[in-house]
């Protein structure tokens, strides 16, 4: 073997290691490997919260000294529960800012308040801010709470990766302006709703759960855990460009505890309070769905899959929609208040 040949073939297996370094490297195949099973899932804070969220529903002081709070404010605010006893649904709408034709669209179709007799439901949209804070998006913005008053903005940046804060604290505003509700939706804002179909299927599964307890005790409704949608069990993206990249530091589990798809799901009033008081004690995660199911794990509740909730965008028919409570993808405003007003408006 000459020298040339030999150059040649060391070259071609520098290459070859080089190729199948940047694979493994852009592929995550390290973090892959290296995960810690599931069954050692510990996410902190590592403790029992159960006797924790007692006390403080109790009106105690914790025992346990928080690790989690979210520093921000609401820099508006809505009288809408403060003289209502006893509400049916509240509706939490997570919008982006500049969505004004979302929101419209959502005012004309499923927010509105007053469509079924003898049910009290409510809607408010929670945003956050942008930078500057007085630009002309903000401005706008000012006049739509001017003239709607359904709006809460809360004085954190508003973008994907803070979607976390803005859940939770939508959770706190809920908690404590408006903790009477029975349930709670909480939705994006280009889902179709069907609001109907969501109070059927929330007393359906109270019979389900607990048959020898009348629907419409409204103790015991509000007494029982659910925290429903689009429920998957899925594992970390370790890929190295993927917009849902995990690392090892933030996350060292090869599996998520079974969550809720963000777009659209519902929690009990209990389920709601539990959630919210045990977030104090659970380390910040960046991606909403997966924290709630890490919170939901680590307060004992069970994620039930509501089969008439979809991440995705049903595709449309007017019979295939009869038992649709949740359907992704309504970013045309008039599809969404033409597929609603022909699944919820009976003709004259």
């Amino acid at each position: 073997m000459n020298l040339e040949t030999m150059w040649r073939r060391k070259y071609k297996y520098f290459v070859c290691a080089l190729m199948l370094l940047c694979v493994y490297n852009f592929f995550g195949v390290g973090d892959y490997m290296y995960a810690r099973s599931f069954q050692d899932f510990a996410y902190p804070l590592n403790i029992d919260l159960k006797p924790i969220i007692d006390e403080v529903l109790q009106g105690k002081k914790p025992s346990v000294q928080p690790i989690n709070y979210y520093p921000y404010k609401f820099l508006t605010n809505s009288g809408k529960c403060n003289t209502l006893e006893k509400l049916d649904l509240f509706i939490v709408v997570k919008s982006a800012m500049n969505h004004f034709g979302h929101r419209q669209a959502i005012r004309k179709t499923y927010g509105q308040e007053d469509l079924i007799p003898g049910r009290i439901v409510k809607t408010l949209f929670f945003l956050g801010v942008d930078n500057p804070p007085k630009s002309k998006l903000q401005k706008m913005i000012d006049k739509e709470i001017e003239q709607y008053k359904d709006i809460v903005q809360i004085n954190f940046h508003d973008n994907y990766y803070n979607n976390t804060i803005k859940t939770m604290m939508s959770f706190r505003w809920v908690f404590q302006h408006c903790s009477t509700a029975d349930f709670y939706l909480f939705t994006d804002d280009d889902m179709y709703i069907s609001v109907n179909n969501l109070l059927d299927y929330v007393h359906e599964r109270n019979e389900i759960d607990g048959n020898e307890i009348p629907v419409d005790n409204d103790v015991e409704k509000r007494d029982r855990h659910m925290f429903a949608g689009y429920v998957f069990e899925s594992s970390p993206q370790r890929f190295k460009t993927s917009k849902w990249r995990v690392s090892l530091d933030e996350y060292p589990w090869d599996r998520w505890p079974a969550y809720v798809t963000a777009g659209a799901y519902i929690v009990s009033n209990l389920s709601m309070k539990t959630m919210y008081i045990g977030s104090y004690f659970v380390k910040h995660f960046r991606f909403d769905d997966i924290y709630l199911g890490i919170v939901a794990k680590k307060v004992g509740i069970d994620p039930t899959h509501c089969p008439g909730m979809y991440f995705y965008k049903k595709k449309y028919s007017k019979e295939g929609y009869r038992k649709v409570i949740a359907s992704h993808g309504y970013s045309d405003h008039e599809e969404l208040i033409r597929v609603w007003t022909e699944q919820n408006i009976q003709p004259d």
